[in-house]
């Protein structure tokens, strides 16, 4: 699935994005939702919770916007922020992203890096819902089937198709 993100994953972000657009609400607030969501599917696929060292993340985050063609952010470890709760933030505005020291978790790298590829939803809805599902598919290896049930369960946006094979052919 890797290599089927990073052969699509320009793709994925304009086609997919926009058919998730159209199959959701980008002015509802899904964040609540979206985090139970996310601790579910990493109950069942407790790969998302291992932490990364520095240099592994760097190359993580290197593999995700090199295949999306986006100018590389900065990863910048923190000591905390006020709300204890929070363990990343992405900074659109300047390109980085910030995490907490001890909070390297993959799941956590991906998720800020969503945020960053789709800056304009910044309510966790359609759009970004699907970014980020198409990144744990990539690099995480959670099945499709797995996370649209989650994603159903939990009634967040469950676009989960990626560009056709046809269409990636042809643009190869």
């Amino acid at each position: 699935m890797q290599a089927r993100f990073i052969h699509s994953a320009q793709r994925i972000l304009s086609e997919g994005v926009a058919a998730a657009s159209a199959r959701g609400s980008s002015n509802r607030d899904y964040r609540a939702m979206l985090c139970c969501w996310e601790d579910a599917l990493f109950s069942r696929y407790p790969e998302g919770h291992r932490i990364l060292g520095v240099d592994s993340a760097t190359r993580l985050i290197r593999s995700v916007f090199e295949a999306c063609g986006r100018r590389l952010p900065e990863l910048r470890i923190v000591s905390g922020f006020d709300d204890p709760r929070v363990g990343g933030f992405a900074d659109v505005r300047r390109n980085r992203i910030l995490i907490e020291d001890g909070c390297l978790y993959r799941f956590l790298i991906l998720h800020e890096s969503a945020h960053l590829l789709v800056p304009d939803d910044r309510l966790h809805g359609p759009a970004f819902t699907y970014v980020l599902q198409s990144l744990y598919r990539a690099f995480i290896g959670i099945p499709e089937q797995a996370i649209r049930e989650l994603l159903v369960s939990h009634g967040l946006p469950s676009y989960t198709a990626l560009p056709p094979e046809e269409a990636l052919a042809a643009a190869a």
